[in-house]
């Protein structure tokens, strides 16, 4: 290909990175620390040449690859990120091409790992119509991904290590609560790192439903209108509940709870935190399940001496977020690579979003020696 070629077609590629980015000329070139926004203009009109450091710059700040820029063939657009609540705004842009960027880069490592293309095999064939459906499905799903009788505790990794599914804890202050997408990578959820613990599980089981339906509703049955949420955003509740609080389980430690036909506060609390979901989705739950009355579960919903009693239990539970940014497979599959000689230290670093001179001591922290071999070889008959 022609220099000139070359040059037109990184030009194009800068425009369309920056718009998927939701940013303005002015601002991009700012972010980037261009002097002023004509020279980044003079780049993406290919009137100058791009420096190969600015090349990585970019390819940063945009959340791409440099073959991206690089490849003679057109990237395919990307694919559209399924959002819970928040509004179109720059900062939504960012955090997708960020979410959207580390699926491709974790399909790409299961791949170098001989681990992919892992294929998403949750899927429904019909829409769910009725509440009743979703629960159904909810505990068809738990049952089918074998999580045990508190699935919250095993539902991530369950959806990371045998299902395929990205998940990213990221910032998403300014974007949106969670989000989901579905592409050539797999499956993907996002979910808010400033979020309560429990809260997130909620979210993962919440986007997991939309993963299960995905392509059976159309944008406009999804899309919520201020705080009214839609059928579909009610069922994927429904779900969540359903999927997170199996009927079994629930009794089982309801009963257990149970005295003189009573229960109290902080047995509510401490079945909550178990089951590591709210303290108002458990007593909605009881109550859909009959196993309290709705308006007493309702009441002590609004309680603010429940609410205390809540706020105070649950402070420890804080400190057991997950920990945001790449997840611990994430790291291990890049290891491996690494070990391996399918990925260079550079590449490795780049993935990792650490600096070169950092590798070992980010290794470090997880448990890995970058000076040993861990590649071991053993025979079989």
């Amino acid at each position: 290909m022609a220099r000139i070629d070359m040059a037109a077609m990184i030009a194009e590629r800068l425009v369309r990175a920056r718009k998927d980015a939701g940013l303005k000329l002015r601002e991009a070139a700012q972010a980037l620390g261009f002097e002023n926004y004509q020279v980044l203009s003079k780049i993406e009109k290919g009137e100058r040449p791009v420096r190969a450091t600015e090349l990585v710059q970019f390819a940063r700040f945009y959340q791409r690859s440099v073959g991206y820029f690089l490849a003679q063939d057109l990237p395919t657009a990307r694919p559209d990120v399924l959002w819970r609540g928040g509004t179109e705004a720059p900062a939504r842009k960012k955090v997708e091409q960020r979410f959207l960027t580390y699926c491709e880069n974790y399909a790409r490592l299961e791949e170098l790992a001989g681990r992919g293309p892992v294929e998403f095999p949750l899927r429904c064939g019909k829409k769910v119509e009725s509440f009743d459906e979703a629960r159904a499905l909810g505990e068809s799903t738990w049952r089918q991904m074998d999580l045990g009788s508190h699935p919250a505790k095993e539902l991530r990794v369950a959806l990371e290590e045998r299902f395929g599914v990205k998940v990213l804890v990221e910032d998403t202050v300014g974007a949106g609560s969670a989000a989901s997408a579905m592409d050539s990578f797999g499956a993907g959820i996002l979910v808010n790192m400033r979020d309560a613990p429990w809260r997130m599980n909620f979210d993962i089981a919440h986007e997991l439903f939309h993963l299960i339906t995905w392509g059976l509703y159309g944008s406009a049955e999804l899309q919520s209108v201020g705080k009214t949420k839609t059928i579909p955003e009610k069922f994927a509740d429904a779900f969540a509940a359903a999927l997170l609080l199996p009927v079994s389980s629930v009794r089982s430690a309801f009963e257990a709870r149970l005295k003189d036909g009573v229960l109290t506060y902080a047995e509510c609390v401490t079945m909550a935190r178990e089951f590591g979901v709210s303290t108002p989705a458990l007593l909605y739950r009881l109550a859909g399940l009959r196993m309290v009355k709705k308006e007493e579960a309702e009441k002590a919903a609004r309680s603010d001496d429940m609410a205390k009693l809540d706020k105070t239990e649950r402070l420890s539970d804080w400190g057991n977020r997950p920990q945001a940014g790449r997840s611990d497979r994430f790291v291990a599959l890049a290891f491996e690579c690494l070990q391996s000689g399918r990925l260079s230290r550079g590449r490795f670093a780049e993935l990792l979003g650490i600096h070169r001179n950092q590798i070992d001591a980010f290794l470090f922290t997880y448990g890995y020696d970058s000076t040993k071999d861990h590649v071991v070889e053993i025979s079989t008959p």
